[in-house]
């Protein structure tokens, strides 16, 4: 394409200058005319796809009209002739020639220059020297040579340098969109990965938030329904809930969502602790257990009810140290279960024994309640404090045959009583109850026949009945805790007492009189064998 520019540009110009000598008469116009013609069509073929050809016409038309020159004897001389134009060819050919045809250029016009005393009928001047001039063609030419191959070969070698060049910013490239490639995918990664746990944290938030709402409800179904709420948030087919029996022999499943756990619920399933199976594991060692595989696992107890398991992980049931039972976990998928999972689970089970705490607390606290709520209903006691108009307070009883009280005692709700009646005052009677058990009552009566209770004094009086309950059931619990404190601490007062001696007699006597110290108005006796007191 460069080589078809310089052949358009260079015979335009030379066009044009042979179009202006035309008009100062040039000596052979017939040489004139064909020089002008070869011009002119290499100029139109230097403008299509032909331009080599164009090439060709150019050089070789110019350099054979030197030659032409001398043949038919217009030429003042062969120096003349031949740089007038065969230099011009030599030199132009030697950019816009292939080397082969430069070379044939070259050595054409060299034998022609050789040759003219053959064929030239123009006179030799006496400056003209046949071999001078053709040593100066072939040593133009062999020079010309030199600086094209040269060229090219600088040419090559920038060429060869542009291509390793782009060789290396195509690497470069390719390295850093290789680079950017893997770190995209790690940030993909990373940001699943954020996603997932991002999506566990609010699966566990949700469970424990509908774990708290569901505490009311009777202890089996709580658990039903924790397990119920772990399947369904985070995508698990089987999970099961074990709790240890009273002997912490036996992990007892106490609650399960699939239809294989039901079976299992159905025949009381339970497993030997420390026995086969990862919950035997988990509940002997206190620590998770995972089975990524369960064809392959040798802890795993394959169970016919859950043939679908091909991966499980087990977690202890912590309460504080104290192992109560285990929180089981199975996946139908293989390799199910990361090392993350253990520890959104074990934040998990680590609710569930505090909830499972919690009830059994409370079924002990509701027991209690329950055995003073049948004792109260029954009227067994029935002392109490009344406050009199005087502003004194007495102990006092409940007043026998109130239909008000008895009726509050019974339905357990408040009961207002504006009108008198021939047997009562305007009266309120308030029943206090913690957690819905009966445990007293509170009775007012109006010294007005007349009294309207409003609703803000039965406001008031059912708003101090749930706070006495409340501080009631403190009391309480306070009462038996300083109680238990105080017998744990005489029982150690005392058996320290008994290590102190080795005597028989000494530890009989210590054991006689601390034990009568603690039991005030009692006769202690302690017999060991041989009938010695």
């Amino acid at each position: 394409f460069r080589k078809a520019q310089l052949l358009s540009i260079l015979t335009l110009i030379l066009t044009i200058l042979l179009f202006v000598a035309v008009l100062y008469g040039p000596r052979s116009l017939g040489i004139f005319g064909i020089l002008t013609v070869a011009t002119l069509a290499s100029y139109l073929v230097s403008r299509s796809i032909y331009y080599k050809f164009g090439a060709y016409i150019f050089t070789f038309s110019y350099t054979a009209i030197g030659f032409l020159t001398l043949y038919y004897g217009t030429a003042t001389s062969v120096e003349s002739a031949v740089s007038s134009t065969v230099f011009i060819a030599i030199i132009f050919s030697s950019v816009l020639l292939s080397r082969r045809s430069f070379i044939l250029l070259v050595g054409l016009a060299t034998l022609a220059t050789f040759s003219v005393p053959l064929y030239s009928k123009t006179p030799l001047a006496v400056t003209d020297s046949i071999g001078r001039t053709g040593g100066i063609v072939l040593v133009a030419g062999a020079i010309l040579y030199g600086i094209s191959v040269f060229r090219e070969n600088l040419e090559k070698e920038q060429i060869e340098e542009i291509k390793n060049t782009n060789r290396k910013l195509e690497d470069l490239a390719a390295n850093l969109e290789e680079r950017i490639n893997e770190r995209t995918q790690e940030l993909q990664q990373v940001t699943e990965q954020t996603q997932q746990r991002a999506s566990r944290l609010q699966a566990i938030s949700d469970i424990s938030q509908e774990i708290v709402s569901s505490i009311t409800q009777k202890p089996d179904e709580v658990l039903g329904r924790i397990t119920q709420i772990i399947s369904k948030k985070l995508g698990y087919y089987h999970v099961g809930i074990f709790l240890l029996d009273k002997d912490e022999e036996y992990a007892v499943l106490r609650a399960a969502n699939s239809r294989g756990g039901q079976k299992m619920l159905a025949r009381r399933h339970q497993l030997k602790v420390g026995g086969i199976g990862i919950v035997g594991y988990v509940t002997q060692s206190g620590r998770p257990r995972i089975a990524l595989d369960t064809t392959t696992d040798a802890v795993f107890f394959n169970n016919p009810d859950l043939p679908e398991t091909r991966s499980e992980i087990s977690l202890p049931l912590k309460y504080g140290s104290t192992i109560i039972g285990a929180l089981d976990v199975q996946s139908s998928l293989p390799n199910a279960f990361k090392d993350e999972d253990v520890d959104t689970l074990s934040a998990l089970a680590n609710q569930i024994a505090i909830v499972i705490k919690n009830i059994q607390t409370a079924e002990d606290a509701k027991y209690g309640i329950s055995n003073r709520t049948i004792k109260f209903a029954q009227r067994d006691i029935q002392h109490g404090y009344s406050f009199q108009p005087d502003g004194s307070i007495i102990m006092t009883t409940l007043p026998q045959n109130n239909p008000q009280l008895d009726k509050a005692i019974a339905s357990g709700e408040t009961v207002v009583l504006s009108a008198p009646s021939k047997d009562s005052q305007p009266t309120i009677a308030v029943p206090v109850k913690f957690r819905d058990q009966l445990i007293g009552i509170i009775h007012i009566e109006s010294n007005e026949t007349n009294r309207n209770w409003t609703e803000d004094e039965v406001s008031l009086v059912q708003a101090i009945s749930d706070r006495a309950a409340l501080a009631l059931e403190n009391a309480r619990l306070l009462e038996d805790s300083q109680r238990r404190a105080a017998k744990e601490q005489a029982i150690g007062e005392i058996s320290t007492k008994l290590g102190a001696t080795a005597d028989i007699e000494a530890i009989l006597r210590t054991a006689v009189r601390e034990l009568g110290a603690q039991i005030s108005g009692t006769q202690v006796t302690v017999e060991i064998g041989g009938g010695k007191k």
